[in-house]
């Protein structure tokens, strides 16, 4: 039973995102043998980064990797797993933990940009000079504006690709775990929207500019799914083919006035179901 979370713990120190779907999937399987199991055993995840840390931890890279395997992945498993023990509906606990990773990505860019930019700009410079290789007629202007664009976001990128896979856990853990309940039937909390427009002031601030548009992206990624949730319920209720509702779904993610669309329709359907006031889930 310890020995999957000390892997994962391991994995975490090179690949989070993949570390944090796992932890989830596991934390699923577990809790479907007795609620109460996984926050018993996942501090066995906390074991080698840990002591990782004494050996390693004077390096910058190593401090980094560490960091992002204790708070960037099993903390916020932790969180998520608090929240279903203090009585939050899974989709109240996941929201929480989303706000742990937009949280600690934020200080791990305060706290190690000057270090980790140069790397990420070095990996997405050489990448689109492998592009200019293939395509010899790509408008310069344009890769010079999305470089500077994407350059700038290397923080958004790291927390959007770290809520995605803790996403597809989550999924996990409630599939494993028997907690039988459709995305589309309900909204995310209401309080979630709270955090939205508590970072917009944050643009006004020329200093914190960059955070705020870093921070404002990685939280629009719950009125996201939500917002495909609810599009495809909606698509469902007029066309019974799931080939077709398929087919209409990537016509509308081809479109990026589209994103926007589904950020502001999830965010309005979220106001519409508040959840943090109701009784949690719990495995049967």
């Amino acid at each position: 039973m310890f020995l999957i979370p000390l892997l994962l713990g391991a994995l975490a120190t090179v690949f989070p995102p993949l570390a944090i779907l796992a932890l989830m999937a596991h934390n699923g399987h577990v809790a479907k043998l007795h609620p109460r199991l996984p926050l018993k055993t996942i501090s066995w995840f906390f074991l080698i980064p840990l002591a990782s840390m004494f050996f390693y931890g004077s390096d910058v890279l190593s401090q980094v990797q560490l960091s992002d395997a204790v708070l960037g992945t099993g903390t916020i498993v932790l969180i998520y797993l608090l929240a279903l023990k203090a009585g939050a509906k899974t989709n109240a606990a996941f929201s929480w933990a989303t706000l742990g990773i937009i949280a600690y990505g934020l200080l791990r860019a305060y706290g190690w940009g000057s270090y980790l930019e140069p790397l990420h700009t070095e990996a997405i410079n050489g990448a689109f000079e492998q592009m200019r290789q293939i395509q010899q007629n790509i408008d310069e202007s344009v890769i010079q504006t999305t470089l500077t664009a994407i350059n700038k976001l290397w923080p958004a990128q790291w927390m959007i690709t770290q809520i995605l896979a803790l996403f597809v856990g989550f999924i996990l853990f409630k599939r494993f775990s028997r907690i039988d309940e459709p995305l589309s039937s309900r909204a995310f909390p209401a309080f979630y929207n709270l955090f939205i427009l508590a970072a917009l002031p944050l643009y006004f601030i020329p200093s914190l500019k960059l955070y705020f548009f870093n921070a404002l992206l990685a939280l629009c990624v719950l009125p996201f799914i939500h917002g495909v949730a609810v599009a495809n319920q909606k698509i469902a209720a007029i066309f019974q083919s799931r080939v077709v509702r398929v087919v209409i779904m990537i016509l509308l993610l081809l479109n990026y006035i589209t994103y926007i669309l589904l950020i502001l329709l999830g965010f309005a359907y979220m106001w519409k179901s508040p959840l943090i006031l109701q009784q949690g889930d719990t495995p049967q």
